[in-house]
């Protein structure tokens, strides 16, 4: 009997160490946190819509929101996880990006002003940060850095453990996080929702087939181009590369004179800006598709229009790749 009873406990302790188990804590409050509102309603903190912005997990999958707002005395930021996500720490920073502790070009989450951790594990938090403590630009602009550190959870197992960046700028380090900007709004009536997208200039070559990026984006060659004018397309969301997955956002003009390239970039979407540019020009075969180090970069304040005037060795034959960190209000 004691010999059956032995194997029986064995044979339960091999099953259930296949994933990592819930403790009895985490149980609790994944219970909670589904029978309670896990995103910031329309207006919860001020008369303006949130805005929102995706949370990617492990770089590639969309594991929530992080939504923001303002009123006339402080700035409201809330993380908010999908089903079966949850957060175990969060780390933001608020500001001039000249104040991100930053090292080698990669963010230091742990040194960020505002962090918080949770055990039990939640799915939904707000930081609620007074404006008069933020160092705003002329504009009434910051930056958003936020960082997650998030469990995927099924079946009561932790199946991923993944850290979670929001935002479509690339910060210029060799790791992928990424931030936002955000501008102060005084909304009487709340405004239309304002979805940000990554945009590239459609090319003939895709990062995928170049081996230089699991993620869609295009590169285009010239091959002893004459001297003239181009026009093509600036795509934004177009996942897998596919153009139907997303939407036609702008167009880009290069004009190639000898070695002088001069490229310009317009929004043509209704309600399409820009808060940055990125473009790689070069003989050579580009190396990486993070825009951070193509090498040209703009700031823009939310511009329609953008413009690069840049050189090569003027053989006929070059590289280029155009992205740009577009903001769509519908």
């Amino acid at each position: 009997m004691k010999k059956i009873i032995t194997l029986v406990v064995f044979a339960f302790l091999i099953v259930n160490c296949t994933n990592e188990p819930l403790s009895t804590d985490i149980q609790t409050e994944a219970k909670q946190s589904n029978s309670s509102t896990s995103a910031t309603a329309k207006g919860t903190y001020s008369e303006c819509d949130p805005i929102s912005i995706n949370i990617m997990a492990g770089q590639f999958t969309n594991a929530g929101k992080i939504l923001v707002e303002n009123d006339a005395t402080n700035l409201y930021v809330t993380y908010s996880a999908l089903t079966n996500w949850y957060f175990s720490e969060l780390h933001l920073f608020v500001g001039p990006y000249a104040n991100v502790p930053i090292k080698n070009g990669n963010p230091i989450p742990g040194q960020f002003p505002y962090n918080k951790s949770f055990n039990p594990l939640i799915q939904s938090y707000t930081f609620t940060i007074p404006l008069s403590s933020i160092i705003l630009d002329d504009n009434r602009c910051l930056f958003i850095a936020a960082h997650s550190s998030m469990k995927n959870i099924v079946n009561g197992n932790v199946v991923r453990t993944e850290t979670g960046w929001a935002g479509d700028i690339k910060f210029p380090g060799k790791n992928w996080a990424t931030y936002f900007k955000y501008c102060l709004r005084n909304c009487e009536t709340p405004p239309p929702v304002t979805n940000c997208d990554t945009a590239y200039m459609f090319g003939n070559n895709t990062f995928i087939g170049l081996e230089i990026s699991e993620k869609w984006g295009w590169a285009t060659y010239y091959d002893n181009v004459a001297d003239g004018t181009y026009n093509y397309n600036l795509y934004a969301g177009a996942g897998q590369n596919n153009i139907n997955n997303g939407y036609l956002a702008g167009t880009v003009t290069i004009v190639i004179q000898g070695s002088s390239v001069k490229v310009t970039i317009n929004a043509t979407h209704p309600g399409t800006v820009f808060t940055e540019t990125h473009v790689y020009l070069s003989d050579d075969r580009p190396a990486t598709a993070a825009p951070g180090l193509y090498g040209n970069q703009h700031t823009l304040n939310n511009s329609t229009t953008d413009s690069y005037d840049l050189t090569y060795s003027g053989d006929g034959s070059f590289w280029i790749i155009i992205h740009a960190a577009v903001c769509t209000t519908d």
